[in-house]
């Protein structure tokens, strides 16, 4: 075999990895039709009912019809709220399902899990740096050093579960370094 035709073939065989790590359903974004289910805790992977979602935030993922969990990623988990619907912008209640919204938990500054949850100002914080987003207002950033707004995922109430209707509103967590 010569150079040309070994550099071909293990440049297939990297390219086919890749694709096939790329395309695990486990990793894949929330898709439409999708339900929310619990990440952690008790309830791990049961179904997030609408009327479970209080003054706390919830830890979700979204799943697939056919059971599978999208929790492969960091970039698929969410935060589930229930805040004021009265209160909420014009562009955050076009996410919402009437007071609940879903929120990206990785921080768009490092990607650093957003675990804080202050509900007396409705504001998300990443524990890592500080960051705090404005869960009223699109997820805003309030405080850096985050520079853009966590994503927000498109959500509905059917049937008594929490369904995802559309795409992030846009990237999830930081930007990349190339």
């Amino acid at each position: 075999m010569n150079r040309r035709k070994i550099i071909v073939a293990v440049g297939g065989v990297a390219l086919g990895m890749t694709s096939a790590h790329g395309a695990r359903p486990e990793r894949m974004k929330p898709q439409i039709g999708d339900v929310l289910v619990y990440a952690f805790g008790d309830r791990i992977g049961s179904v997030i009912k609408p009327a479970d979602v209080h003054d706390d935030r919830i830890f979700a993922f979204a799943m697939a019809s056919d059971g599978l969990v999208r929790d492969g990623s960091l970039h698929n988990q969410l935060s589930l709220l229930r805040v004021d619907e009265i209160a909420m912008s014009k562009k955050t209640r076009r996410y919402a399902a009437g007071s609940i919204l879903a929120v990206s938990a990785a921080c768009t500054h490092t990607g650093c899990e957003v675990s804080g949850w202050q509900h007396e100002t409705h504001e998300l914080i990443c524990p890592c740096h500080g960051s705090r987003f404005a869960v009223l207002d699109a997820a805003a950033v309030v405080l850096g050093p985050a520079t853009k707004p966590l994503a927000l995922l498109p959500i509905e109430q059917d049937g008594g579960v929490i369904r995802v209707t559309g795409k992030f509103s846009r990237r999830i967590g930081p930007a990349p370094t190339y």
